[in-house]
């Protein structure tokens, strides 16, 4: 396989996953059409992780370590948001399976990853790197707290991992999309440091969609019920 039949594979599967993103978000949440749709979509966001190695390991450049930790990086966390995404829909009647073993074991990994981003990104100025470190140490500590914590759960705990999970593979998708984009049609010389920027850009949307369906669906950002406030009672004059 060449570089190019290398790229234009992984494009291609891409711009299916983010057409799939789009049918299933905009479709009735919870209709055959969403699940039909849904599924799919996962699929192929794993087949796009897929793609992305003969894309990076084929390039016409010296070989780069840092881009194959980033490889790694990428696809762990890709394929454990895939898996808390369909986990949460499948096991919502099963808390204590969907935070088992599994939880267990790539929480924490994806966390230590993360770090090891974060910290590779300061240390050699990649805003893109420190941009995307987010995602492990987000989504990887929450998944370590919500392992463990034995707390009573929201009633719609599920739906919350679901939606986070889906809006995380939103800001995947479409935040390298959206900057391969804008340097093919608007600016050629566009450099790290936008692509930071798209890449921020797209998680505050994210999260502003996170708040719209929040308030549609009376979900809370938590996954755990919060403790009852004690009524307060007045106090008489007198008293």
């Amino acid at each position: 396989m060449r570089f190019d039949h290398a790229l234009w594979a992984h494009i291609g599967v891409g711009s299916l996953a983010m057409a799939l993103f789009w049918g299933t978000f905009l479709s009735v949440k919870g209709s055959a059409r969403h699940r039909r749709l849904g599924r799919p979509f996962f699929l192929a966001m794993l087949a796009t992780v897929l793609t992305v190695p003969p894309v990076v390991l084929m390039r016409p450049v010296p070989f780069d370590p840092g881009w194959v930790v980033s490889l790694v990086y990428l696809s762990a966390c890709v394929g454990t948001v895939v898996t808390v995404a369909w986990t949460a829909i499948r096991w919502k009647d099963q808390p204590e399976r969907f935070r088992g073993l599994h939880f267990r074991l790539l929480g924490p990994l994806i966390a230590v990853l993360g770090a090891v981003v974060l910290a590779a990104g300061l240390v050699k100025g990649d805003p893109v790197a420190s941009v995307l470190s987010w995602v492990g140490l987000a989504y990887g500590s929450a998944m370590i707290h919500f392992a463990w914590s034995r707390a009573p759960l929201h009633p719609r705990w599920w739906l919350g991992w679901h939606v986070n999970a889906v809006l995380g593979l939103f800001t995947a998708v479409h935040g390298t999309l959206g900057f391969v984009t804008w340097r093919a049609l608007v600016d050629p010389a566009a450099n790290r440091a936008d692509a930071a920027a798209w890449h921020a850009g797209v998680l505050v949307v994210a999260l502003l969609m996170r708040a719209v369906i929040g308030r549609q669906r009376r979900l809370s950002w938590g996954f755990f019920e919060r403790p009852a406030q004690p009524r307060q009672v007045p106090h008489l004059v007198g008293d």
